[in-house]
């Protein structure tokens, strides 16, 4: 389970249970969960704020399958 704070990369559009789906945030960007909410049947859902973007309270909802936690660490760049 994720927790508010992580570090994840959304890796597919989210479902609705009507079967829809829709790309809020393109795949493979990096985000912060900022929110953490469940369905009814107790499933979790995180609301996500894309690295860099300003933060105005408003996510969109992705469930923990549509994500993939990570973390991101500085590599320093080889001059040739």
């Amino acid at each position: 389970m994720l927790k508010v704070g992580d570090t994840v990369k959304v890796i597919d559009k989210t479902h609705y249970s009507d079967g829809s789906q829709k790309e809020f945030i393109p795949i493979g960007t990096i985000c912060t969960v900022k929110e953490l909410d469940y369905e009814e049947d107790g499933t979790s859902y995180y609301g996500l704020l894309p690295i860099g973007d300003r933060d105005s309270g408003v996510y969109f909802y992705y469930l923990e399958n549509e994500l993939e936690k990570g973390h991101t660490e500085w590599i320093k760049d080889e001059y040739l």
